[in-house]
């Protein structure tokens, strides 16, 4: 299969997921940078002539989008010609839409991956629906990443047998599996300080944890818009001595904090603008750790975590609960070893990489030979 991965951002740290597709997968090509993405692998650009040079594609882009947009389809029309394309795969639903003309044009089988604000975001979905619906029409797939999701597709009337469920993958080699329970009172939360992953109500709820444990400790990995705020609110309750902002780190580094810790939490929400998760990655590595999780009953964290089972989830909002059930797990070492190991027999039976990986290369396979 000639396959080509087209995504939006080549060195997002965030986007582990679509790192991870163009790993296994390997596709003889791939095209970045942009909602219409116009760089192949070797960062060269589709566009020739006046096009290919910046400030011009630039000034039309923002003055002629119209015109833009045609060229764009006359370039990428001509790529997937010369690379002799059979299958394509588009990160995000936008991105699917930019491709999806052409590809009918060039009978190639379009695969549309949503991830999460595509298919929930409120300005996002007024002002693609229309598009989304008529790129369905002719994709050969669309693939999303929990139940959830699907429900929000059906909702704006994708049809259900375009409709994938496919969730992301964990390299389960990566992650050595630790007894929580021997660990020190360390709580962990990595993702993007943004909206969507709540971060302050994580840290409000660990104010509650340390007036009860009070040697617990809480580790926040990553970057984001929200880390003045976190840093400020943990300076207004006091917890400067027992909360570190450690920033943005390796995914080595990572492993190893998560080797060290008792559990993992994270807040997931749905925001104001109606942003939400898809299945969040790091859960999926924290269970492969053998960790129990605290989080939310939010989009498809309700499938990656059996409440109850591989750990407890709260309505979303409630750090109060969510408090309470951390307290729950640190006060019971028995507990906290039996849904850690729980956790990770989840992640084998469901969720290991090569697994879901095979999956989604059937889905592409069937969309090739259904074409």
């Amino acid at each position: 299969m000639r396959l080509l991965i087209a995504f939006t951002q080549p060195f997002s740290y965030s986007e582990t997921f679509i790192h991870n597709q163009v790993k296994y997968l390997e596709p003889v090509e791939t095209l970045t940078n942009g909602w219409m993405p116009f760089q192949d692998s070797q960062r060269r650009s589709i566009f020739n002539g006046l096009f290919a040079i910046d400030i011009i594609r630039g000034a039309c882009k923002k003055y002629f989008p119209k015109l833009y947009f045609q060229q764009y389809q006359k370039a990428l029309k001509n790529f997937l010609v010369k690379q002799k394309i059979e299958v394509v795969l588009a990160e995000y639903g936008i991105t699917a839409c930019n491709f999806a003309a052409v590809c009918e044009s060039l009978q190639i089988p379009l695969v549309a991956h949503f991830h999460g604000f595509d298919a929930y975001e409120y300005k996002t979905i007024a002002n693609y629906k229309e598009r989304y619906l008529a790129m369905a029409k002719t994709a050969a797939k669309i693939i999303v990443v929990s139940e959830d999701m699907r429900q929000a597709l059906l909702q704006l009337g994708v049809p259900a047998e375009k409709i994938e469920n496919n969730p992301y993958g964990v390299e389960l080699q990566n992650f050595q599996t630790t007894q929580p329970a021997k660990n020190k009172n360390q709580l962990i939360s990595v993702g993007r300080l943004t909206g969507k992953k709540a971060p302050q109500l994580v840290i409000r709820s660990f104010a509650i944890v340390k007036k009860e444990i009070t040697d617990a400790v809480l580790i926040l990995i990553g970057g984001g818009e929200l880390q003045k705020e976190c840093a400020d609110l943990i300076q207004q309750l006091h917890l400067q001595d027992s909360v570190k902002l450690l920033g943005v780190k390796t995914p080595t580094e990572i492993a190893s904090y998560l080797a060290a810790s008792k559990i993992f939490v994270q807040h997931s929400l749905r925001t104001a603008s109606g942003d939400s998760e898809g299945t969040p990655n790091t859960i999926l590595e924290a269970s492969a750790t053998g960790l129990p999780i605290v989080s939310t009953k939010h989009a498809g964290i309700r499938e990656a975590v059996v409440n109850g089972q591989t750990g407890y989830l709260v309505e979303e909002g409630d750090y109060e609960l969510m408090a309470q059930k951390i307290i729950d797990l640190l006060s019971d070492s028995q507990l906290v070893e039996n849904m850690g190991a729980a956790a990770r027999k989840h992640m084998e039976q469901h969720y290991e990489m090569s697994f879901r990986i095979q999956a989604l290369r059937n889905i592409l396979n069937a969309a090739q030979h259904a074409n």
